[in-house]
């Protein structure tokens, strides 16, 4: 079993991957907004913009563990999170069960209002309900 501070390197690790993506689209876009060309670095998918997505992501995840509190920070983060006391699985299903249960009745309430509401509309415009059709 990895040990807490495994877990924060592996998720620094894990959150300077999926932060490079829209990092990479966020450069791109950049470049197509300004005019510049997107050249080509190692190959014709790897360009410019996607190395410096990348690199960016890459240079915030050193960052994190060069930086004592910054890592002192994520790794008394998971301490905290190995202190909660997570629920069951069945309490988790109970309380899916009432969500669900109480956005149907939400959504009854609000369908039922927004009738009423359209009839009493209709009615003091004057409006007839088979022109609505049309």
């Amino acid at each position: 079993m990895l040990s807490r501070t495994q877990y924060v390197v592996v998720g620094i690790i894990a959150l300077a991957i999926i932060v490079a993506f829209p990092l990479t689209h966020m450069f791109d876009w950049l470049w197509v907004q300004i005019g510049w060309n997107d050249p080509a670095v190692l190959s014709r998918d790897v360009t410019l913009t996607t190395m410096l997505g990348w690199g960016v992501a890459a240079a915030a995840a050193i960052f994190c563990f060069v930086h004592k509190r910054t890592f002192t920070l994520a790794q008394e983060v998971a301490d905290e999170l190995a202190k909660v006391s997570w629920p069951s699985r069945e309490e988790t299903g109970a309380a899916t069960v009432v969500v669900l249960v109480t956005v149907v009745i939400c959504a009854l309430y609000l369908g039922a209002f927004d009738a009423v509401w359209l009839w009493l509309t209709n009615l003091v415009l004057g409006v007839e309900p088979s022109a609505l059709g049309s």
